[in-house]
């Protein structure tokens, strides 16, 4: 890693501070063994962060072709991702900018009209349908 980079593990941040520390960080790592949906990648999407995380449950639905993935959450791993995308600017910069465009797909009105065309699609009656007994 080169001398001028620094790794932070800052812990618990309050959320007034997210923006300010995930998007100006050159790449922001959440290298997951396992997530129920990806809050932390996403936050990091919104803030226009390059994105390197893993390809496990949930997270390549939430990031798509948007964000960076190792090939798993596994250290050897991890650090080739990593220096991968250091060593490639135009890169980072493509990924952060179409991480921010896709998060803004995520939004609260966007699910609930996600869901609501799901519960109405299910009322819906079947055509041409015979009842099983």
């Amino acid at each position: 890693m080169p001398a001028h980079l620094q790794v932070i593990r800052p812990g618990f941040v309050p959320d007034s501070l997210l923006p300010g520390l995930l998007g100006g960080a050159e790449i922001v790592a959440f290298p997951s063994f396992g997530e129920g949906f990806g809050l932390p990648v996403l936050e990091a999407m919104a803030c226009g962060s390059t994105v390197l995380t893993t390809k496990r449950l949930s997270l390549p639905e939430v990031g798509g072709d948007t964000v960076a993935y190792a090939d798993s959450p596994l250290v050897d791993d991890v650090a080739a991702a990593l220096s991968e995308l250091l060593a490639d600017p135009a890169a980072r910069e493509a990924l952060g900018t179409s991480a921010a465009t896709r998060a803004a797909t995520f939004g609260w009105m966007q699910t609930a009209r996600a869901h609501r065309d799901v519960y109405e699609s299910l009322m819906q009656p079947v055509k041409n349908s015979t009842p099983t007994i």
